[in-house]
């Protein structure tokens, strides 16, 4: 339909009327005939194909194999994979890579720097198992290892490594390089995000002066101030690991809605610990979150915060911050 969805129905009375699935069942691949018939998308490579490689999109030595292993499915996606990267495997190969259960894509990135054996032995060294055993749990770690594997293979391709390189190709600890590289990746998402806010939201940082003598305020345990910038509010956000951060808020800060204070332990200024969002004209807290969106020491961190509001209503705070600057 229009959505692109099947309607099963009409999938399997259309499919009826091949008659390459009364030859398909009749020679044994009934678990292909009943993928067709489900409606599952790229088991039929050309329905009008007159042979039978041709209609499943496989080279046409496999088809013997595929016959004596009744249609496996795991092992005609293997052999699909096969044909889309004009690779020439042996029959072993090919059962090896139905069990690591790799797509052509994911498969291509690694053949474009090794040969499929090297790729099968890599994998099966690091999950430290053996093909062709049968059993369920060492085929899952066989799979987990080789989705890890490309995964990190294609990280390194799209961050311009040469993987040519047997260095990059075979790292010693695979769990631990591809969880490096999903940092080095990560930490150029922090980065890009920081350029991009500090240039939508200059306003953030270029009043944080006025605001400071507005709504600074420390005692013997805490202090709260505005946030300096909008790369400020990101990172705190990322650190507390809640929304602060997004556009939304900024947005609101950088044209004076309400404002983004920034309460720490006095002993550790620079510490993230509670976020608190206020109105600009209310002089109302909207609300406040420490990390993960909760409100550590919430009683009294909420008579805190009260207290606090009072002062800045009260005109305490800028009295306090006068005494401050005549005394520094």
């Amino acid at each position: 339909d229009k959505e692109g969805k099947v309607n099963p129905i009409d999938y399997l009375e259309r499919y009826q009327q091949i008659p390459q699935l009364e030859i398909l069942s009749k020679i044994g691949l009934t678990e292909i005939v009943r993928r067709i018939t489900r409606g599952e998308c790229g088991v039929i490579e050309d329905q009008n194909a007159k042979r039978l490689d041709d209609f499943l999109g496989i080279q046409r030595e496999r088809t013997d194999q595929l016959i004596r292993t009744g249609g496996n499915g795991k092992l005609l996606d293997a052999m699909k994979t096969e044909k889309r990267l004009d690779q020439h495997w042996t029959e072993k190969q090919v059962e090896q890579m139905a069990e690591t259960g790799l797509r052509t894509d994911s498969a291509g990135i690694a053949l474009r720097y090794m040969t499929a054996q090297k790729m099968l032995n890599r994998i099966a060294k690091y999950a430290g198992c053996e093909y062709g055993t049968k059993c369920s749990t060492v085929i899952e770690r066989i799979r987990r290892t080789a989705i890890t594997y490309t995964d990190y293979l294609r990280m390194r391709e799209e961050r311009g490594y040469d993987l040519h390189n047997s260095v990059y190709q075979q790292p010693r600890e695979l769990q631990a390089a591809h969880d490096q590289m999903v940092a080095e990746i990560n930490q150029e998402k922090v980065e890009k995000r920081l350029k991009e806010v500090k240039e939508k939201y200059p306003g953030i940082r270029e009043q944080y002066r006025k605001l400071r003598k507005d709504f600074f305020y420390e005692d013997d345990t805490y202090l709260i101030r505005p946030a300096r910038s909008a790369e400020e509010i990101v990172t705190e956000g990322r650190i507390l690991h809640h929304c602060v951060g997004g556009n939304n808020y900024l947005t609101k800060h950088n044209e004076g809605t309400s404002y983004i204070l920034m309460l720490r332990f006095r002993e550790n200024p620079e510490t993230p610990y509670i976020t608190v969002e206020i109105g600009a004209k209310s002089k109302k807290i909207l609300q406040w979150y420490g990390e993960h969106d909760k409100k550590p020491d919430e009683q009294h961190m909420s008579k805190w915060l009260q207290e606090y509001l009072q002062k800045l209503k009260n005109g305490e705070l800028a009295k306090a911050e006068k005494i401050m600057t005549k005394t520094a």
